[in-house]
């Protein structure tokens, strides 16, 4: 599909005057199939099919291209092509959810916040667990900077859609702009759960919990980086320099009792190691800066 959607690039490109309507068409399906973003071309060719080929389209098509093009008008500040867009949705569709949400994104993009609120929460009172406007209430809040009232919304949200990973990887950001690592480290236990094969989530959990320092926190920390590590057989230099940073913190002394508690002894010259390695395979040029930083770890994950 990717190769048929260059090839209708390449024919409205080479259009001289209006192109046609079978290629402004198949554009907008497919840019549709692939969900790809590319909101000022979508308007564009969307306003030339809607102008000149309408009669081309079914009635079902006709409308999914209305909004496709409404919201690609929005994305690309286009708001007087945008509202009359709308308009034609909401006079076909009174009573539709779908052009409600519309009408609550133009007020949105125009900076409305208050009418835009308005829709969404006359949306919700019809249907309190509407997916989309419960979203646009948590954009609504962020496009304001209004970091706690989005955060609330978003706990709103995922009450009901609990398995929305976006949402909680959004949920952890935004209690890390507020400083909050205890609820950012809930949600990346909330992620861990939903995705145990995700190695980029260990590594941001352990970053958080090393954040909040502490003996148990460096303990747990390192675990978790070591499972990134795992995870990428090796190729997360994030998650090795943040073995050897828990390394540094944890100071208590370790007995050669059994083979855990040798690995441990072990694991800040093995991760030290496999750090020059990647270094001396990929960035040779950076070994003279960063032997000193792994020197000056493996030394402190070493004093007794």
């Amino acid at each position: 599909m990717e190769g048929e959607l260059e090839e209708v690039e390449r024919q409205l490109r080479g259009a001289k005057g209006v192109p046609s309507a079978e290629s402004l068409i198949r554009y907008l399906r497919l840019m549709r199939d692939l969900h790809i973003r590319d909101s000022p071309t979508v308007a564009r060719y969307g306003n030339i099919l809607l102008r000149h080929y309408r009669s081309h389209l079914s009635e079902e098509e006709l409308w999914t291209v209305h909004e496709q093009v409404a919201i690609a008008a929005l994305d690309s500040h286009a708001l007087p092509f945008a509202a009359s867009v709308v308009r034609a949705i909401n006079r076909r569709f009174p009573d539709s959810v779908r052009a409600k949400r519309l009408q609550g994104m133009y007020f949105e993009a125009a900076g409305d916040y208050g009418r835009a609120e308005d829709v969404y929460r006359d949306i919700l009172v019809g249907d309190n667990t509407n997916e989309t406007a419960l979203k646009r209430l948590v954009a609504l809040q962020r496009s304001q900077g209004d970091t706690p009232a989005a955060i609330d919304a978003m706990k709103k949200y995922l009450d009901v859609f609990s398995n929305d990973k976006d949402a909680w990887e959004e949920l952890a950001d935004m209690y890390l702009e507020v400083l909050n690592y205890r609820q950012a480290a809930f949600c990346m236990e909330e992620l861990l759960m939903l995705s145990p094969h995700n190695s980029s989530f260990y590594v941001r959990y352990a970053d958080i919990l090393y954040t909040i320092g502490g003996p148990t926190n460096y303990k747990t920390a390192r675990s978790y980086y070591s499972k990134a590590i795992e995870l990428t057989m090796g190729g997360s230099l994030r998650a090795l320099f943040g073995v050897l940073a828990c390394c540094a913190h944890i100071t208590e002394k370790v007995s050669l009792q059994d083979a855990r508690s040798r690995a441990q002894i072990e694991l800040p010259e093995v991760t030290t190691q496999a750090l020059l390695r990647i270094y001396k395979q990929h960035a040779p040029d950076k070994l003279p800066f960063v032997e000193p930083i792994l020197a000056k770890l493996a030394g402190q994950s070493e004093r007794p």
